[in-house]
């Protein structure tokens, strides 16, 4: 499927916040890699995320995939909950056959309920790549399909284990449809856009975040 560049109709703070994103979706640039020893947390969302029902303020839960160290040394365990504000949402239907997430992670959830307060932005969004359908030419990634960037590691903050990995995925959106954004100012907000069709996330879509 191939997409072309669309106006996008938003109000000023929304367009501010959806600065760029894939070139494959027609927006300014691809999510930039994160640095090499900058934290990513690997996770997945815990129910059905959707800009048909969504709205402004919801809660956004994903369970984190491995445990990973803060630049602190606070520890977040394997299965703690990443929690995510919802800041701005616009469905198809609402935005002439164009959706809009966007969302804010600003805490982990640990085992007991302490809570770990984080800045975290979204830069990888997709399906994950198992054993069975490794990053080859009949992939996504391999076809330059949404959200490809040849220039970025697919490998990013997941050590040893490569592509071959189950809760691997390149950086940027393999989403069908869905371009990821980056909005790297004060608050760190992950912006999604569904091109004429809703950004519906379930438990089989991983996603990356990079921690400030």
């Amino acid at each position: 499927m191939h997409f072309h560049s669309r106006k996008l109709r938003l109000i000023p703070a929304v367009a501010a916040l959806l600065l760029a994103a894939s070139p494959v979706l027609g927006l300014a640039q691809a999510a930039a890699p994160a640095a090499a020893n900058t934290p990513v947390i690997v996770a997945k969302f815990t129910k059905l995320v959707s800009t048909k029902s969504l709205k402004v303020g919801d809660v956004i839960d994903a369970k984190t995939l491995r445990p990973v160290k803060l630049t602190d040394g606070t520890e977040i365990p394997k299965g703690s909950t990443l929690i995510a504000k919802v800041s701005v949402v616009k469905s198809k239907a609402e935005n002439n056959g164009n959706s809009i997430l966007l969302f804010r992670i600003d805490n982990a959830e640990l085992k007991g309920g302490q809570l770990v307060p984080i800045h975290g932005m979204v830069i990888a969004i997709g399906p994950s790549l198992g054993p069975k359908s490794s990053l080859g030419a009949s992939s996504i990634m391999g076809r330059g399909g949404v959200g490809s960037d040849g220039s970025s590691d697919p490998n990013l903050g997941l050590g040893k284990a490569g592509a071959m990995d189950e809760t691997n995925i390149p950086i940027g959106s393999t989403l069908e449809g869905v371009g990821l954004g980056v909005h790297k100012d004060a608050d760190w907000t992950t912006p999604l856009e569904g091109f004429k069709c809703d950004v519906q996330l379930d438990s089989d879509v991983i996603i990356k975040v990079q921690l400030k």
